[in-house]
């Protein structure tokens, strides 16, 4: 029997999950199209001045049941096991993560400390009486945590990742926290609760070769299946016929070229996707997609004259007197990924659309983010020999307070296409993980071949990834 074709927009991990997933079925003929000349978009590795370097820090890790067990299964000895080691700067100075009592207690001082605990035994008060749902971010945060905690580490590291807190939606904040509230956050503290794989990845796994080699095993699983990964190809359009999306019209190598399919899945972002398949004739719906918010994001490595700067893979920053919010170091993953005698940090942080921070200069950058280097304490000035700077737009979704009616809106439209489903962080506008992508694949491919709807799949998935939860 022929297999029906299902074309698949993207091969970052969203896209060639789901190209895996579905060629492994053995009921699918699977083409993935790719843009760039590379595949796995953010997850992808890059070689630069003698290092094997990641757009930022990733890791192999999951508690969805089978995620983890699905990519030791593809990947086996080309994955290692690490210890993870990551720390919050915070008033100066390293404090563990997850929060330890003494740690912090020394970090703030006692006086600082007491007023966390007096803020958050207001709020328990308060939270008596008020049973109304939180209307942001900002709310969410302060009756869990109390307003000291929110202002110390809550307020100023969201308003550097995403941007003014008090318009995130409180969707934001559920996805992100650790914890469920202050008094799970005390008892922690305390000893009397212990952190669980839900809460705290102990460990994780990591690619000898490089993040990269992550994308690179599920297309050559796709390839294995008898499926296709096409790179530098410019996907000009859709043929659309009695609302059924037919063929992918496309250009390849600079040749035009239609690829048939019996079935579309894309991790394309929405507002691209949306006009391939409506064009202009809905205004209520491109006013909605196009509503759709992203952060940019904006990676400056620096090359350091010593082996090694760091005793953790990534820091966090909540402080607004740096201008990242995070640093990674790549050889903390594996030492072999660049020579013995110098090391490389990566920064990370966030811009919006036309902020001042966008529009900086890459040599203005750089020295915004060695002066924060050095200003902590990671190095010394005459140690950095060398610096990269790199942006990718639209990176991180961002849940402003209309988001959730939005994409009700752009989903129940797009839904209306009975042979369409979309993956994927920026496909599904839902803020997760390369292991979330792998799980939306896997889900897809398993509902579809078990002779589910593509709508009800797509329906299905979303309740799904609701329940995802960043687990750092």
């Amino acid at each position: 029997m022929e297999k029906e074709k299902i074309v698949v927009l993207g091969a970052g991990v969203g896209g060639l999950a789901a190209g895996y997933f579905l060629a492994r079925t053995g009921k699918y003929a699977v083409t993935v199209l790719e843009k760039e000349a590379v595949i796995g978009g953010l997850c992808a590795s890059f070689e630069h001045d003698g290092f094997v370097l990641d757009y930022g820090a990733h890791k192999l890790y999951s508690v969805i049941p089978g995620v983890l067990d699905e990519a030791l299964d593809l990947m086996g000895d080309r994955l290692i096991r690490l210890p993870k080691k990551n720390r919050l700067y915070l008033e100066g100075k390293l404090v563990d993560y997850p929060l330890k009592l003494g740690n912090l207690a020394s970090a703030l001082g006692p006086w600082r400390f007491l007023q966390i605990g007096f803020g958050y035994g207001i709020e328990l008060l308060k939270g008596i009486f008020n049973h109304q749902a939180p209307r942001s971010y900002e709310e969410y945060i302060i009756r869990r945590f109390g307003r000291p905690t929110y202002e110390l580490v809550f307020e100023p590291l969201a308003d550097k990742v995403w941007g003014q807190p008090a318009s995130l939606h409180p969707e934001m904040a559920r996805t992100r926290l650790p914890a469920s509230g202050g008094m799970e956050l005390v008892l922690k503290l305390l000893g009397l609760k212990k952190e669980t794989a839900d809460t705290n990845a102990e460990f994780f796994y990591y690619p000898q070769a490089g993040f990269g080699d992550w994308p690179q095993a599920l297309a050559e699983g796709i390839q294995a299946h008898g499926g296709q990964v096409l790179t530098g190809v410019d996907v000009r359009g859709l043929q659309m016929d009695a609302g059924r999306v037919r063929a992918v019209h496309s250009a390849v190598n600079g040749k035009a070229q239609d690829f048939d399919c019996d079935y579309l899945v894309s991790s394309l972002p929405l507002p691209l996707l949306g006009r391939m398949v409506f064009g202009d004739s809905d205004a209520e719906f491109n006013r909605a997609v196009t509503g759709l918010q992203f952060r940019h994001l904006v990676l400056v490595y620096v090359w350091v004259k010593r082996s090694l700067v760091m005793q953790d893979q990534w820091v966090f920053f909540p402080q607004r007197n740096v201008v990242f919010s995070r640093l990674f170091e790549q050889k903390q993953m594996n030492p072999q990924l660049g020579p013995a005698d110098r090391t490389v940090i990566t920064a990370d942080f966030t811009a919006a659309e036309g902020s001042a921070l966008w529009q900086t200069s890459d040599a203005d950058l750089v020295q915004q983010v060695v002066s924060g280097l050095v200003k902590t304490g990671f190095v010394q000035a005459d140690e950095v020999e060398g610096s990269l700077v790199i942006r990718k737009p639209n990176f991180y979704p961002r849940y402003d307070l209309e988001y959730a009616e939005k994409m009700k809106l752009v989903s129940d439209k797009l839904r209306q296409v009975p042979n369409l489903l979309t993956t994927g962080r920026i496909g599904m506008y839902n803020y997760n993980n390369s292991d979330h992508c792998a799980d939306m694949g896997r889900f897809i491919a398993e509902q579809l071949a078990a002779g589910e709807t593509a709508p009800d799949i797509w329906q299905a998935l979303e309740r799904r990834v609701a329940e995802y939860k960043i687990v750092d």
